[in-house]
């Protein structure tokens, strides 16, 4: 994916207004800022702990909805439907993520959309405990794969990462399995109609790619900070693969427009595929 679909999602976001909801555990004046930025692509719901409340008010466009412990406030409120997606914003990960996949009843798998001097893809595993096996990631590779389609891009391409080169195979075990693994990854994405290739540790390769899945979270993690931290990547946060809209957001950012600018087209094109069905469904009954 090249710049232009980074563009196409935003004017998706600024297609319709939607209510998104963010989390917010440490607010200032620099985050709140940010926030009103965010404000172009949604109206936002700040989801924080009480004693926040005198920071938000008389702010147009954002609401502030105070709660003991807001990362299951959030989920809740997302699972029930106040909102039609959600950002993590700065609530703490692992309270959120177990919040997640407790009240979704998920296991939780994220893929982060980065945008790198012109290139878009997604990444994952991104989370240090994700992508432990096989069949981790292959799920991610799978579910990514629906996503990017949803998003319009087909067909695409996938890259699947291991620990070493093809002539490594013998120096270790470990490596040995990485590399079997990573095969096995693309063979079994290839039987299902994704263009998966596997190259090894030869990440320069993949330059150009709509999806790269790492050997696992922690070299996912290091990837990811790495572009982000060091080489200056954009990054539009880490749809996490469930049904409903759940955007997670590096502690490290300044800003998340980007994370609510990505739900809010993912919203967006949901919204427009419901009306699709329904005006498709509608013509069927008049013949």
């Amino acid at each position: 994916m090249d710049v232009a679909f980074v563009r196409s999602l935003q004017e998706m976001a600024g297609s319709r207004r939607c209510k998104i909801g963010i989390g917010i555990w440490n607010a200032d004046a620099e985050l709140i800022a940010s926030l009103h930025s965010a404000g172009e692509y949604a109206d936002l719901l700040v989801v924080g702990p009480p004693g926040s409340e005198a920071l938000f008010e008389g702010l147009s466009g954002l609401e502030y909805h105070p709660a003991e412990e807001p990362w299951e406030e959030l989920v809740r409120l997302l699972r029930d439907g106040v909102i039609e997606g959600a950002v993590r914003g700065n609530l703490p990960a692992g309270r959120t993520m177990r919040a997640l996949a407790s009240q979704f009843h998920i296991r939780v798998r994220r893929l982060a959309l980065l945008e790198q001097n012109g290139w878009a893809f997604l990444l994952g595993p991104v989370g240090i405990d994700e992508g432990e096996t096989a069949a981790d990631r292959l799920q991610l590779l799978l579910g990514g794969a629906g996503l990017l389609q949803r998003l319009g891009v087909a067909p695409l391409r996938a890259a699947v990462l291991s620990g070493g080169r093809m002539e490594d195979r013998g120096r270790c075990h470990r490596v040995d399995t990485s590399l079997a693994e990573g095969e096995e990854i693309a063979e079994r994405g290839q039987r299902a109609g994704i263009a998966a290739c596997h190259k090894g540790i030869l990440i320069e390769s993949c330059r150009g790619d709509d999806m790269v899945i790492a050997p696992e979270g922690v070299s996912g993690n290091l990837i990811f900070r790495t572009l982000l931290l060091l080489c200056g990547a954009n990054s539009y946060g880490a749809p996490v693969l469930m049904e409903k809209i759940f955007i997670d957001s590096s502690r490290a950012r300044g800003s998340f427009d980007g994370p609510v600018m990505l739900a809010a087209a993912m919203a967006a094109i949901r919204a427009k595929r419901n009306f699709d069905s329904i005006e498709s469904h509608q013509k069927l009954e008049m013949l």
